[in-house]
């Protein structure tokens, strides 16, 4: 082997260290930059769901109840009573059936709910009945805008 291959091996691999270390730098700063921007955004789904919760519980019209906003997986949860519904004297799929495309809808465009279909995961919308038992939960993502 001459000098001058072994000075262009050398120097190839010197680069490919390089470029490695540049890479492994790269990574490791997007994955600390990605946490980052997800520990911002709970933080500001605590902060909205705190804000949200002052005023709850609230009769929002004669049917149904504001209950309370929660936090969940990088996602928000909004729960309500329907508090002229009890599970076992209602037909529960009629009832979601009824509530599932307009909140679709209220999710893909309103305007009151853009920052979470804009930065939060998902939105999960759950119906009690009027003892607080669970009916059914509703959930949207961005996806469900297409």
């Amino acid at each position: 082997m001459t000098i001058s291959t072994k000075r262009q091996l050398l120097i190839g691999f010197s680069a490919l260290v390089v470029v490695s270390i540049a890479i492994i730098i790269a990574v490791q700063w997007g994955a600390a930059n990605s946490t980052k921007n997800r520990n911002h955004l709970y933080q500001e789904l605590l902060e909205r769901s705190g804000q949200l919760n002052r005023d709850l519980p609230k009769l929002l019209d004669r049917q149904t109840r504001f209950e309370r906003a929660e936090v969940s997986n990088y996602g928000m949860r909004f729960i309500y009573s329907l508090v002229g519904v009890d599970r076992y004297q209602h037909d529960i799929e009629s009832i979601r059936e009824q509530l599932e495309t307009p909140m679709r809808s209220a999710f893909c465009s309103s305007d009151s709910l853009r920052y979470y279909r804009e930065n939060a995961d998902f939105l999960e919308i759950r119906y009690l009945d009027r003892n607080e038992a669970k009916l059914f939960e509703l959930r949207f993502t961005t996806d469900d805008c297409k």
